[in-house]
């Protein structure tokens, strides 16, 4: 009875990973982050079963997906001539013109995850 009770209790957690880490699962969050040039950034962090990535799509250019990349602390994504980088609530995006802008989630804290 033992063993068929552990092997159930097994069969239940194992089932339960492979759902909570199944392939084509992704979780996306939508952040709109408020820039120090006056602009609004809008990102949306994709955390899939591949690798990780960020479509950034700033108030004045096209939307760009980027890889996520190493990083020593906080985040950061980049391709050739972009980057985002970031930890906490504020990020640092800076473009092909190479002028980093510094932006933050006004979001409240406290506030219920999107």
């Amino acid at each position: 009875m033992r063993t068929r009770d552990r092997a159930a209790r097994l069969a239940i957690l194992l089932g339960g990973l492979s759902m909570a880490a199944g392939p084509g699962r992704a979780e996306t969050i939508d952040v709109t982050f408020a820039c120090s040039n006056g602009q609004a950034l809008a990102v949306t962090f994709v955390n899939a079963a591949g690798p990780d990535k960020a479509v950034v799509r700033p108030a004045n250019g096209a939307a760009v997906t980027l890889p996520v990349q190493m990083s020593g602390s906080g985040y950061r994504y980049a391709d050739a001539t972009h980057e985002l980088r970031g930890k906490g609530r504020s990020v640092t995006w800076t473009d092909g013109s190479g002028k980093p802008v510094t932006c933050t989630d006004p979001t409240p804290a406290d506030a219920k995850p999107r």
